[in-house]
């Protein structure tokens, strides 16, 4: 059986009525056996299928649409790469499969928005809780480091005042951003905050590591901001990285400007090209 003719349940190798716990483990289980393997576009179905079964909403539609009884079983149904073909008791009204995902009485704007910032199913975008933990760690762990280096700063140089203070202020707030956001995110796709919370940025459309253009560009508006505006460009800068919460898509506008996005760090991202 080719990965086309399977569902998402057993491209995954887990029974309809498994439990989240047990679909996840399947999940891992999996995912492992592609990647040693070498295998990827069986590593791509496979958090394709994630991605649809460990949403319950959208495994619910799934469910329904495959055919699945109360009892777990699979009624006849045609499935290719996940998506119903030809089900004569479907609806086709109700149901509409889009990229591998069952989704129905969608918002039209919903659907537009997410066409047009396409996410592939493979990629796993975390709880918002989660990246909320990852952000407030990264601005803590900043601020402080930040305010550590001025204030020693200031009491050896004494250059609190004037255009030595702005040239200091400055300084550190850009040697700080390359060093916390820019180098981590170049290197491995995760800053401190998304270390601790298992979470990283990679691109949008690859889910490999974000190139060195695409990393200025999602830091690039707090570098100029915050030491042009002080202050208030440290309420921009933080503006621009939090807005993730204000989309339902939680892509901020430094992953919009960047074509990147946050996604749960289940595997190990690469980097391709001329930035490998």
């Amino acid at each position: 059986m080719t990965v086309s003719d399977r569902t998402h349940y057993e491209v995954i190798d887990a029974e309809p009525q498994a439990s989240k716990a047990d679909l996840k483990a399947a999940y891992a289980a999996a995912l492992e056996a592609a990647q040693v393997a070498e295998n990827a576009d069986e590593s791509a179905a496979v958090r394709r299928a994630w991605q649809v079964l460990s949403d319950p909403i959208q495994r619910q539609r799934y469910d329904e649409a495959i055919g699945v009884n109360h009892r777990g079983a699979l009624e006849p149904a045609d499935v290719v790469d996940g998506e119903i073909v030809d089900d004569e008791d479907a609806d086709a009204d109700d149901v509409e499969v889009v990229d591998g995902e069952i989704v129905a009485d969608e918002d039209p704007r919903a659907m537009r928005q997410r066409l047009f910032h396409h996410i592939p199913d493979f990629l796993e975008q975390p709880t918002l809780g989660r990246r909320v933990t990852a952000s407030m760690i990264d601005v803590v762990t900043t601020l402080a480091v930040f305010l550590v280096s001025i204030t020693v700063t200031y009491q050896i140089t004494g250059a609190s005042k004037g255009l030595p203070g702005v040239l200091t202020f400055m300084g550190w707030a850009e040697f700080w951003i390359v060093v916390l956001f820019l180098i981590p995110t170049y290197r491995t796709g995760q800053t401190l905050g998304k270390r601790m919370t298992y979470v990283m940025t990679v691109d949008r459309e690859t889910g490999n590591l974000p190139s060195i253009s695409q990393i200025i560009r999602r830091y690039m508006i707090p570098m100029v901001a915050i030491p042009a505006l002080f202050q208030m460009g440290a309420f921009l800068a933080l503006f621009f990285g939090l807005s993730y919460a204000m989309g339902r898509d939680q892509l901020s506008l430094a992953d919009r400007l960047a074509k990147t996005v946050v996604v749960v760090a289940r595997y190990k991202p690469t980097r391709t090209g001329s930035d490998a």
